[in-house]
């Protein structure tokens, strides 16, 4: 469960992703997309539930499980977009440090 100013984002979402599938989140603007995308990988906490990555909740973990976990993924967010606060290099260089 996540929700922002009392308006519910995300509610009653189970989802498998078995191990070695393709995966696509697709929906229309403003359905929880990115939000749901963000809890996967622990970028943002839920409100309420867990989140489990090979059967261990990560919404407890700190940033170096997190990390671990992190490396599992393989994702592009909207538009392939960067950081911004860092220039094209800091962005490819930073999976890496």
């Amino acid at each position: 469960m996540k929700a922002y100013g009392g308006q519910p984002i995300l509610r009653g979402i189970d989802l498998l992703m078995p191990v070695g599938t393709t995966t696509v989140i697709l929906g229309g603007s403003g359905q929880g997309k990115s939000v749901l995308m963000k809890h996967l990988i622990g970028l943002e906490k839920p409100d309420g539930g867990q989140v489990l990555i090979n059967g261990r909740d990560i919404v407890p973990m700190g940033s170096k499980d997190l990390n671990d976990v992190r490396q599992e993924f393989g994702m592009v967010f909207q538009s392939a977009a960067l950081f911004d606060s860092m220039s094209n290099w800091e962005n490819v260089a930073f999976p890496l440090r």
